[in-house]
Formats: C-alpha cells, structure tokens, sequence
C-alpha cells in the first residue's frame, strides 16, 4: 500500500503533494468517511449504510483514501474493516477533514447510527441462538479441558496429582488440564490399557501410568520422587476405590501418606452405606458404602485435618449400576502435626 507520509509521520509539504491532498478531499463524501473511520473500524458494507450510499461508491472512495496512505485496511474472512491511519490526522489539512466530517455525520446523526450499525454485526448470531439449536448433551461438554485449563492458575497448588484407581482414566479428563503432572495408578492391566487409550485419543501428554497397589513402597517412592522438595502430591484422589479395600482404614491412611505433609488434600469419593447387596456381588464390592461418620473416623485416625463430607447431587453420579446410591465425597489435608499422633494411636489399640 502506498504510504506518502514520511518519516516524521507528517504529509509530504511540497506544493504537488499538497494540491493531491486538497483535490482528493474535494468531495463531501470523503470527509465523512475519514471521520466515521476515525471513531470507529468499521466494514465497506457498514459505511455504506452509515452514509447511504451504494457500495461500490464507497470502495472507490475507500480505494483512494487507502492510496494516500490516510486510511487502513484489514482483512476478515470476507469483510474488510476500515481505520484512520495512526497520524494521518496530525496533518492540518487531514485533522480539518475529519472534523468537518464529524461536524457533518453529527448534525444529520450518522454518528449516533455507528451503535446501531455495530449491534446488528451479531444478528445472525443472535437469529442462530435463539432457535432450538443443538440437543443438549447429556453428561460434561467434550470442551471441558480447555475450561479447566482456563481455571488452572487460579489454584494455588497445582504441581502433582495422583489418581488412584484410576480404571480407564475417566478422572483423568478433569485432572490433566489442572495439575502440571499426573501420576495415575491401577493394580488391573486391562483397565491401565484402557487409561492408556484415552490419554492417547485426548492428548493427556502430562500423565504418568504406574501399574500398582496404592500402598506400594515403589508407588510412594516414585510420588516423592515427582514431588521433589513438596514432598508428595498436592491431591490425592481415590473414586470410588475405598469400598474394595480389603481394610478401608489402611487404605485410607496409605493415600494420606501419598500427599505433601503442608497440606496435602486427600479426596475420597465413595458410597454411603446401602443394602443393595445385589450391586456389591456385581460390582465385586467388598463395603456396602460407609455412613459418614464411619468415613470422617477414619480420615481422622488417619491423619488427615479439616475433614469435610458432602453429598452430591445425583444428575453427577452418571448412567452406572451405582447411579441409584448415595455418592459422598470427603476431603482432608495432610498435616505433619496430627501424623505423629495418629501413628502413636495406632500402636497403642
């Protein structure tokens, strides 16, 4: 694109140059498109409409204010947007040209138009949405990842997670984008292959697969290892596991011992107590749930602090076997004060 303004930013002064200048803003049409393209970027098509005028006209118009360097162009998809050039009102001539066309689009309200011009940028939008659109989707939104890492630096400790459990991954999802790591772990091989071929098909480069039981030194050793000074994971998270252990209160203090001593959260997602014993022998459960209570003792004698138990709702328990129980989560911290105590507790019974 033509650019006559020199490197001062100023038009060129000499006698040709400055006649160019006056002849090309001779006609009343391009004074107000200075000015309309100085308050707002806007497209051919919309000056057109601002100042009622056929649109290729004001192309050509466009065209030649482009050439003269006092007006840029920009390209989207099909549309291009239109702005004063940064500085081309320095020049005196320019700044009385567009306060010309401003006084003009002012005094018969063209310039009160530009709004409503801009609103009805989106009414296509606005026509597509207020249709029926889409079904809903049941279940979370194939987007969920890139909501969740818009949400990720706002917690405070994000470094390590461990999923234990984990089955075919389906926490992962939610876990990936959050935590800067991931280390998921599963005694079963076949459901590890299946973690395996979910990270693959969702990207999930950030996870680790360790094949295990939770309470494995080996396990531990390689969660500090990821840990480094932390000294264990920020979360623990154990969905929908404690109710196949064999000893709930061991497994319960195993996952503690997994978290950073500095609090550390442990989060325990499992069933309240039931009498579906149907769903225990299908499922291969060894608990038929825990009352809350039950649950929060254990947490406790763990050494897990600030203990919490909530329910939830049921549209979150999915389209399982166990989508009619009571699901509750509990959540605690890893506290090196109430470690020692716990553990001398334990001697002691």
């Amino acid at each position: 694109m033509h650019d006559p303004t020199g490197p001062s930013g100023r038009l060129p002064s000499d006698a040709a140059s400055r006649w160019e200048l006056y002849r090309l803003l001779a006609d009343p049409v391009r004074p107000r498109l200075l000015a309309l393209a100085a308050a707002e970027e806007l497209g051919v098509g919309e000056l057109s409409e601002l100042l009622r005028e056929g649109q290729p006209k004001i192309s050509r118009h466009a065209a030649a204010l482009r050439d003269a360097g006092l007006l840029l162009a920009r390209k989207q998809g099909t549309w291009t947007l239109l702005r004063l050039s940064p500085g081309a009102a320095t020049d005196p001539v320019v700044a009385d040209a567009v306060r010309a066309g401003t006084a003009a689009c002012e005094a018969d309200g063209t310039m009160e138009r530009i709004g409503e011009v801009i609103a009805g940028r989106d009414a296509a939008t606005r026509e597509f949405f207020a249709r029926a659109g889409r079904p809903l989707r049941p279940g979370p939104p194939l987007e969920l990842g890139a909501y969740l890492t818009a949400l990720a630096p706002l917690l405070p400790h994000r470094a390590l997670a461990v999923d234990v459990g984990t089955g075919d991954g389906a926490l992962l999802e939610v876990l990936s984008p959050l935590f800067a790591h991931v280390i998921a772990v599963d005694r079963a091989e076949a459901q590890l292959a299946l973690a395996e071929e979910r990270i693959r098909r969702r990207e999930l480069t950030n996870v680790e697969l360790v094949q295990g039981e939770y309470d494995a030194p080996d396990l531990r050793e390689r969660v500090m290892s990821r840990a480094g000074e932390a000294g264990g994971a920020d979360v623990v998270f154990a969905a929908r596991v404690l109710h196949h252990a064999p000893k709930p209160a061991r497994a319960m203090a195993a996952l503690m011992h997994l978290a950073r001593p500095s609090g550390g959260a442990v989060c325990v997602l499992d069933y309240e107590a039931h009498d579906d014993q149907a769903l225990c022998e299908q499922e291969a459960d060894l608990w038929q749930g825990f009352d809350p209570e039950t649950l929060r003792r254990m947490a406790v004698d763990a050494g897990l602090v600030d203990v919490t138990i909530r329910r939830l709702p049921r549209a979150w328990q999915g389209d399982g076997p166990d989508r009619h129980l009571v699901w509750q989560l509990l959540v605690g911290r890893h506290s090196e004060e109430t470690q020692g105590t716990a553990e001398n507790s334990k001697r002691t019974r």
